[in-house]
């Protein structure tokens, strides 16, 4: 009781706001909220990294795959198992107590909350178990035909353009790539490439917000508007933005958007996000449809209900998001990048490395890929952990590169640290 007296006194969040704990966790969590140092302080995300339980020695790079799990999160879901394990032969099921198996419930707390956060209405949102499922659900959701064209990149994630694969091979759609050569230079390469391979049959242009393995922001809100003056479908895959920048789906002016939270808004693993525009949305089919999917009222709702599902990584996503809104969005996201600016200043100072990612300013956030010459990914992520104990990811053609991402739990040291072990090895 003690360390968690401790850690609440440390955290300042109050998980009363957090849904299915006990009540006595619920006071507790009320009489001892403190606020933590000033952001501007530098002791500031030094206490926000003590809110996670892996080891404070030991530094975790890789977020662009899955987020660190904070303890808020992680005791709103073990909260969640808890209690319903012990109560639920005392749960009356004709009061509500079947939201315990969730799936064919709505969830309107969780999607105002999104809703907020994306600049979305929320019952355009649906709730979903990642960005891979999302694509799923708007390419086979969408009335294509033999000869209708899609605009992809050509390096697209595999959770990106599967789907399309399959529409292609099924009903005879056509996938034109734009071809990206990292390091991208400037937005305006990427809009002018886009451009000339629309034609009268284009339909769709599903492309990334941020390209995966260079961790590249692409300039979507230009492309959406291009789209929109010629009719043409956009449909963006925001698995890696939803945490690391600004995501706000009107201004991107996109007709559909999905996302996977659990990456850098650091929900757990099945938590996803699909917008869909109020135009487009009762156009779209559902491919999991339950009881409500005619229901236009709620289109959002339309794409959530689903069946049985683990009620408890529902809470966790929602005690996710609320940890990231206790901090400040904005707040992480100016972290996220002047981290990512530290690192990529510091990789130009130096002719040891091979950066794959742009240094455009208007490009780039918390991911970075990048290697030192001669040395494969591999043995540098080996050698980052075996001297610092730092994990970040190898990736790109052939394993050469490593990603780096500079999530807010990152501190300018252990940046250092990593540079310093790329350095040795050149």
């Amino acid at each position: 009781m003690d360390s968690r007296r401790n850690f609440l006194k440390q955290t300042g969040l109050l998980l009363a706001s957090m849904p299915i704990l006990g009540a006595a966790n619920k006071i507790e969590a009320l009489n001892l909220h403190e606020t933590l140092p000033s952001h501007d302080d530098p002791a500031y995300w030094g206490e926000i990294r003590k809110m996670f339980p892996m080891p404070l020695d030991e530094g975790y790079l890789n977020t662009g795959t899955i987020g660190a799990t904070p303890q808020p999160v992680l005791d709103a879901m073990t909260g969640h198992f808890e209690e319903y394990a012990r109560n639920i032969a005392k749960i009356d099921w004709t009061e509500g107590g079947i939201k315990i198996i969730t799936g064919y419930f709505p969830h309107d707390s969780l999607r105002k909350k999104l809703g907020v956060l994306m600049n979305a209405d929320y019952k355009q949102l649906g709730l979903i178990k990642n960005a891979h499922m999302g694509m799923n659900m708007m390419a086979f959701g969408l009335d294509l035909s033999a000869g209708d064209e899609v605009i992809q990149t050509n390096i697209e994630h595999t959770g990106g353009k599967s789907g399309w694969e399959v529409i292609a091979k099924r009903n005879g759609i056509v996938i034109k790539q734009i071809e990206i050569k990292p390091p991208i230079q400037n937005p305006e390469s990427i809009i002018d490439m886009v451009n000339k391979l629309i034609t009268k049959k284009t339909k769709v242009i599903a492309l990334p917000h941020i390209l995966s393995v260079p961790g590249d922001i692409l300039p979507i809100k230009d492309i959406c508007s291009i789209a929109r003056k010629k009719g043409i479908i956009t449909v963006i895959d925001g698995a890696q933005a939803i945490g690391q920048i600004p995501v706000d789906v009107k201004d991107l002016g996109c007709d559909a958007y999905f996302t996977s939270p659990h990456k850098w808004l650091l929900a757990p693993a099945g938590s996803g996000v699909l917008y869909i525009s109020e135009e487009l949305a009762p156009k779209v089919w559902p491919v999991m449809p339950s009881g409500v999917w005619d229901n236009h009222e709620d289109e959002g709702f339309r794409f959530t209900q689903r069946g049985t599902e683990n009620s408890a990584l529902m809470v966790g996503f929602e005690a996710a998001v609320d940890f990231h809104n206790l901090i400040g969005n904005k707040r992480i996201t100016d972290r996220v990048k002047f981290l990512g600016d530290y690192l990529r200043n510091k990789l130009q100072q130096s002719d040891v490395f091979d950066i794959y990612s742009t240094v455009h300013p208007g490009m780039c956030a918390g991911l970075t890929t990048y290697g030192v010459k001669g040395v494969s990914g591999k043995t540098l992520q080996n050698e980052m952990w075996k001297r610092e104990k730092l994990q970040p990811r190898p990736v790109g053609p052939e394993g050469q590169y490593i990603r780096f991402s500079t999530h807010f739990y990152v501190s300018t040291d252990e940046i250092d640290r990593a540079l310093k072990v790329g350095i040795d090895l050149a």
